[in-house]
């Protein structure tokens, strides 16, 4: 089996998932008692499972189970790993993904497009082909793109967090 060494790509299939996770913990996260559960419909699991089946395995493994931050970071980069590391990519590539200057920038850019469109987004649900599709408007304006260059050009580090990988 080859693998790819391409970082470009890598960040970009680690971004989708990090989306995804926000994605889920938006719209499926429940209270029960003193704890927070992820808590996915079944209607939903079956789209997944149609228009996503790669994304589909981390809602599985998530789904019905308590979340916080820590088990949050702990899911993504223990599925990152599974999935991505020495699998789809050498295992020289996903290290380099975290500190990746385009990575944290575009994280960094979707957290703020969350936090801006929070109120629409809350108003009611849009699957996750739908976020895509309004981050993606959203993103290609010029105001967002010139912020992005601002970033890149001032080296900024946004600090988002990242994750060990095994070597």
């Amino acid at each position: 089996m080859i693998r790819s060494v391409s970082i470009k790509s890598a960040v970009k299939d680690t971004i989708e998932i990090f989306q995804f996770e926000q994605w889920l913990r938006f719209y499926f996260v429940e209270e029960k008692g003193e704890e927070l559960w992820i808590e996915i419909p079944d209607e939903v699991m079956a789209d997944l499972k149609e228009n996503h089946p790669q994304l589909q395995h981390f809602a599985d493994t998530v789904n019905n189970a308590p979340t916080d931050y820590k088990r949050s970071q702990d899911n993504l980069c223990a599925y990152v790993a599974a999935r991505l590391d020495g699998q789809k990519y050498e295992s020289t590539v996903l290290p380099q993904v975290f500190d990746n200057a385009t990575f944290k920038i575009e994280m960094y850019i979707f957290n703020v497009w969350m936090k801006m469109h929070e109120q629409y987004l809350d108003e009611e649900y849009m699957d996750f082909d739908g976020w895509l599709e309004m981050y993606e408007g959203w993103n290609s304006m010029d105001e967002v793109k010139e912020y992005r260059r601002k970033l890149v050009d001032n080296g900024t580090d946004p600090g988002v967090p990242a994750c060990g990988t095994a070597q």
